[in-house]
């Protein structure tokens, strides 16, 4: 989805269309920006930027406290419309999915004319729009949505990957971050291109198992299949990469709580529990720690997990460290739960408080 949080307020609102619109809250308070719109983004506005630097790089924004539970509901009704198209998706953010359409192609003739309706078939219904890429695996699939946003469609045919890969800012790839494309620039590594022309034990040799990570990548390889939700997940969590290393415990802990909601929200749509959770830490010389905590009991008490989480992170991170990096799963799940009728009881009770 584009800029989904703004888009939906935008819908909501539309006289907030062509606006610098800035989801987290009042800029006055400590906090994180969620998502913004494009017009922002112009400014040098992005998620995870503390409110203060948003409203210092730009004063004319708009800011909005955010309606979670809307967002849900707009992100329920596109996940069902994917699903239309095939029943074969993966659905891995609020606003971000994977499908495998290899056996539905037919039937809309090419994938391009697949991703076209799909994407016609969003706005029809959600007044949304969305970019999509078309690959053949979820690397390519990323990476062709992003070259394609907003409201974009792009298709890398099988067989072209190293190629339409070659030319591209190495910064493309997934998990090449702001600190790592320094890092590989500094090493004269600037173009995917650079990637491919060194082989895989000199890329292992200077960075370690990212290098191996760098080799696949910059040749387009991915074997990750496409899980559906009937498909158990052995852990489910979400990370966020900052713009700059935070230190700011406030900023970290609201950061926390962002990403906690969004691993809670797959968590529910699969029906688990969890005994286990996990906090994910990389400072700014690219040190990465993660740290578990084994629980009593499977729970899915909110309150409870997130509490947990808290301390954990607590525990583990020294005040005034700076991350580059935060992240935290949940572990060890089971997807049989205590009370056969809990999950209607707790939509019912959700339904009770949106009224």
């Amino acid at each position: 989805m584009d800029a989904f949080f703004a888009s939906v307020e935008i819908v909501r609102n539309p006289e907030l269309k062509g606006k610098p619109v800035i989801i987290g809250g009042d800029p006055k308070k400590r906090g994180v920006v969620s998502t913004c719109s494009y017009e922002a983004r112009k400014f040098g506005v992005r998620s995870a930027m503390s409110l203060f630097e948003a409203k210092k790089r730009c004063p004319q924004g708009i800011f909005v406290e955010g309606s979670y539970h809307l967002y849900s509901e707009y992100s329920d009704q596109v996940m069902e419309i994917l699903h239309s198209f095939s029943p074969i998706t993966e659905v891995v953010s609020i606003d971000e999915a994977y499908m495998d359409v290899t056996d539905f192609i037919e039937e809309h003739e090419t994938a391009f004319k697949l991703g076209q309706k799909l994407r016609q078939a969003v706005f029809n219904q959600t007044k949304l729009t969305c970019s999509v890429g078309i690959g053949s695996n979820k690397l390519i699939a990323k990476i062709a949505s992003s070259l394609g946003k907003p409201n974009g469609l792009y298709e890398v045919p099988a067989g072209c990957e190293v190629a339409f890969l070659a030319s591209l800012p190495i910064e493309v790839i997934p998990g090449i971050g702001v600190k790592t494309q320094a890092v590989l620039n500094n090493d004269g590594i600037k173009r995917v291109s650079d990637l491919q022309n060194l082989g895989m034990e000199t890329l292992i040799e200077r960075y370690g198992a990212s290098g191996y990570y760098f080799h696949l990548a910059a040749h387009g390889k991915d074997n990750r299949p496409v899980q559906t939700e009937d498909q158990a997940p052995k852990s489910i969590g979400a990370e966020s990469t900052f713009e700059k290393d935070q230190h700011d415990p406030e900023v970290l802990l609201q950061e926390l709580c962002d990403l906690f909601e969004k691993a809670y929200r797959r968590l529910r749509r699969h029906r688990m529990r969890a005994r286990g959770i996990s906090v994910k830490l990389r400072f700014s010389d690219f040190k990465t720690i993660t740290r578990s905590q084994t629980l009593d009991n499977h729970s899915i008490d909110a309150d409870f997990l997130l509490s947990e989480t808290q301390q954990l992170f607590s525990r583990v991170w020294e005040k005034g460290t700076p991350l580059r990096l935060i992240g935290m799963t949940f572990e060890k799940l089971t997807d049989s739960y205590w009370q056969p009728t809990f999950w209607d009881w707790l939509q019912e009770q959700e339904e009770n408080l949106a009224k």
